[in-house]
């Protein structure tokens, strides 16, 4: 007998990458790519205080050659990102004669990406492309990854996971009225700018509702701004339209963290709250989808990317699936490079292969399969 049956998210998850450990040598020695993305940050990914980990480990191991790199720099807290750059373009220089920075806050970024993967995609069929998250924002991760899955790569990211996030637990609990106002400096000051992602527009056609799905930070200013710009009624009534998704961290020594976000952002116990972990990009796709389906429809949903960069790699596979779905950027007016985050637990790798084929399992899911 023939049966009919929706294709379902469950159906094609365990279908994309699991996150690897990475050792650099076995992976980069003898391999070649046609570009390497990264970005130039003040986050300290230093291995017992002695190297920028992935691009200086690369470079260390020997082996790797690149066609070419572009590394991204951002507009804020400049001068503590120029600490690292002779030794980033040192360690990228030593396996590409081709390097190249790009600044990814300008508003034509997407654009400036598009064409270097555009032209490296008619110099060769199916190039391969490397990318190193370990300092990117989530801005920049998003808009990096919505520009890659428009064309036929084939990928792999890498992450230096930090070692020490800040606050440490010594530091909230003994400025823990600190962290809960506003004027406090902690892991960054004030709110810059509230951007509606252009390469992440959703459909606002039908007139619906608004509905936020916020991840939250250790500064609650971000996450305020970012409702009140989708519908400022939701800072008084937020009810059942405000939805946060708090980190719980890869280490259990940190979950300490969860009751903390919650505190920093006053958020309710009604409020519905789903706990995903920090380090574990497909669960961060199930919750979406888990929060959008009983929603579709009925509202507009905006996600705001506030939290870990595997969270904000969740989020860019989930809004391929669901385009009608907005993102919108805040970033502060500045960070601080000195409580954010510290040295180099452990190294990572996503082997995603050639997107086309990931493309396709995202494109499954809803349609009907006969069995």
């Amino acid at each position: 007998m023939v049966h009919l049956r929706q294709i379902e998210l469950a159906d094609v998850i365990t279908k994309l990458p699991d996150i690897q450990q990475l050792h650099v040598g076995n992976h980069f020695r003898g391999r070649k790519d046609d570009l390497f993305l990264c970005a130039l940050g003040f986050e300290d990914r230093c291995l017992e205080d002695r190297c920028l980990y992935v691009p200086e480990a690369i470079a260390e191991a020997g082996g790797y050659e690149c066609s070419e790199v572009c590394y991204f720099e951002y507009s804020t807290n400049r001068n503590d990102n120029d600490i690292n750059r002779t030794r980033l373009v040192t360690s990228l220089g030593a396996f590409s004669n081709s390097l190249r920075s790009v600044p990814c806050d300008a508003t034509d970024f997407p654009s400036v990406l598009r064409d270097t993967i555009a032209r490296i995609c008619t110099e060769k069929p199916l190039p391969s492309v490397a990318f190193d998250v370990s300092v990117c924002s989530a801005r920049l991760l998003l808009l990096v990854l919505k520009v890659l899955f428009e064309f036929d790569v084939s990928l792999c990211i890498t992450y230096g996971e930090a070692a020490i996030y800040h606050p440490t637990r010594e530091e909230y609990d003994s400025n823990r009225k600190d962290w809960t106002t506003e004027e406090w400096f902690g892991t960054s000051r004030g709110v810059g700018t509230v951007i509606p992602s252009p390469e992440h527009p959703g459909n606002r056609l039908d007139r619906l509702q608004d509905a936020v799905v916020v991840f939250p930070t250790f500064k609650s200013e971000r996450a305020k701004a970012v409702i009140s710009d989708v519908d400022p009624s939701l800072a008084m009534t937020p009810g059942d339209r405000v939805i946060w998704i708090v980190g719980e961290p890869h280490l259990p020594e940190n979950h300490w963290r969860i009751e903390a976000i919650k505190e920093i952002n006053k958020i309710q116990p009604s409020a519905p709250l789903y706990v995903v972990s920090t380090f574990d990009y497909k669960r961060t796709i199930e919750t979406l989808e888990l929060i959008y389906q009983p929603r579709d429809c009925r509202y507009h949903v905006t996600i705001a990317p506030l939290g870990s960069k595997m969270q904000s790699l969740g989020i860019a596979l989930f809004w391929y699936m669901r385009q009608d779905v907005s993102i919108i950027f805040a970033t502060p007016k500045e960070y601080n490079a000195l409580q954010y985050s510290e040295d180099c637990r452990g190294h990572w790798l996503i082997q995603f292969g050639e997107l086309a084929k990931i493309r396709n399992f995202l494109d499954s899911v809803g349609q009907i399969q006969v069995v």
